[in-house]
């Protein structure tokens, strides 16, 4: 049976029109549908849920979506049992409650001699979703939960950044680990008059610039031909580490991480979607997988 998959791996890329239009015309082809949530910031998947039911609202056949987390997928897999350190369990019964309502949720804050130690978001009395815990005020993690009622996510966080996020099992064992690291990036740019914004690798940079120019602007004065019209951009490049504890293998990126995830999903009859922000870093590691972008 021919099955269609969506890789959601930001809101961003789910928020464009062609994401929700696109789903909507394959929900109608009496095909398996499913969406596959692969955030590193797990919270967020509350949020892929929330719009597919605001779809959902729309036209009813959305409701047979198939809506996939990480943790769905490995909850089955063997996991590392994570220290204090690494997960705090904090019994918030010791603490005050206080009790608000926020955007139709219910919010619980949990106060430890006036300060705030945790605040608990609910959909309802039974139902939790986020679980944020405080130290001297600061967010330090954020526990997200499925629709049972468990833990299937943490996040490490500092300086109001998560650096190291776990998916956990059934057993609450972390099964995969994603950890943040920024590098140093140098991008080059032409910024002629002529220019398209063209960059370039940077030991030809110059020169390349420089030869796009003369030939866009064959009629321009010599002198102008020899002007260094490139400029070098320093930034911060932010990409992330991931580990299986299952087998204890190593992805260098979130894309080969992608590639090893939908390989266990995809069969010859599967239709892949991806976000096209994503699909010159996620193409190369499937070369011959036929991807659709939305």
């Amino acid at each position: 049976m021919q099955r269609i998959i969506f890789l959601v791996t930001s809101l961003n890329g789910m928020h464009k029109p062609n994401f929700s239009q696109q789903l909507l015309q394959v929900v109608h082809q009496g095909v398996q549908v499913s969406v596959l949530v692969a955030l590193v910031d797990f919270e967020a998947t509350w949020q892929v849920r929330e719009y597919l039911n605001r779809l959902a609202k729309k036209d009813r056949d959305v409701k047979q979506v198939t809506l996939m987390m990480l943790a769905d997928l490995y909850q089955d897999e063997t996991g590392l049992k994570l220290t204090s350190g690494e997960r705090n369990m904090p019994v918030l019964t010791d603490f005050d409650e206080r009790l608000f309502a926020d955007n139709q949720q219910q919010v619980k804050r949990y106060l430890d001699a006036g300060h705030l130690v945790a605040e608990l978001r609910q959909l309802d009395d039974e139902t939790p979703m986020v679980l944020r815990q405080y130290h001297a005020d600061q967010l330090e993690q954020i526990d997200t939960y499925g629709l049972d009622g468990n833990v299937v996510g943490i996040e490490k966080v500092s300086d109001e950044v998560a650096q190291t996020s776990y998916v956990l099992n059934t057993k609450g064992e972390a099964v995969l680990r994603f950890v943040r690291h920024e590098r140093p990036v140098e991008q080059v740019f032409n910024l002629s008059d002529s220019s398209a914004m063209l960059a370039t690798e940077f030991a030809t940079a110059k020169q390349n610039a420089a030869a796009a120019n003369m030939t866009q602007r064959q009629r321009n004065k010599a002198e102008e031909a020899t002007i260094d019209h490139t400029s070098i951009v320093s930034t911060t490049e932010t990409y992330y580490g991931v580990l299986a504890y299952s087998n204890y293998r190593r992805f260098d990126n979130l894309y080969t991480f992608y590639q090893a995830v939908l390989s266990h999903l995809l069969t010859p009859d599967t239709r892949l979607y991806v976000d096209l922000a994503v699909n010159a870093a996620l193409s190369p590691q499937m070369p011959n997988q036929l991807i659709f972008n939305y």
